[in-house]
């Protein structure tokens, strides 16, 4: 499920820094750091994101405050296609 809502989520937010594209981003990951019964592949998703969604990925860093319990997840990265294997295991 968590997979299937983040391929939704590439699909369908377009790579812009309008306002509403950021805070539908963001309320994605609050949902996402907030799932308890299994630990969601969140360096991934930030990974890819930000390979995939520049802009949005940015705009969104630059709207939070530091004090957000989001803004660790912009300090996160990985290697891209690493990213991508974990995501496909995740998924299986």
């Amino acid at each position: 499920m968590i997979i299937r809502d983040f391929s939704n989520l590439l699909d369908t937010i377009p790579n812009q820094d309008d306002q509403v594209t950021i805070q539908k981003f963001l309320r994605y990951l609050q949902s996402l750091i907030r799932i308890k019964q299994v630990v969601p592949p969140v360096v991934e998703i930030m990974t890819i994101i930000k390979h995939n969604k520049p802009i949005l990925y940015h705009a969104a860093r630059r709207s939070i405050m530091t004090s957000s319990n989001l803004h660790m997840l912009f300090q996160l990265e990985m290697d891209l296609q690493l990213a991508l294997e974990r995501l496909k295991q995740f998924d299986q």
